[in-house]
């Protein structure tokens, strides 16, 4: 049974992770200097950052590789 490619989730995923790294380079010397802050609750700011990041462009990426068709063999 051949089940449906996610192009909704494709373009909305690709979106998201575009616009963070749009954000990323055009906000590049605020988010240095806030990141760079020692106090306080600043030093999880780039923790939390790599977190939303990766969340976002893992999303992108398997539903990517699902539109391709390429999937992983079952063991």
């Amino acid at each position: 049974m051949e089940r449906s490619k996610p192009y909704p989730l494709l373009i909305a995923s690709g979106i998201v992770s575009g616009s963070l790294y749009l954000l990323l380079y055009v906000y590049e010397s605020a988010i240095m200097a806030t990141f760079t802050r020692t106090d306080g609750w600043y030093p999880a700011l780039p923790v939390i950052a790599a977190f939303v990041y990766s969340f976002a462009h893992g999303a992108f990426a398997a539903s990517f590789w699902e539109v391709l068709g390429v999937r992983g063999r079952k063991a």
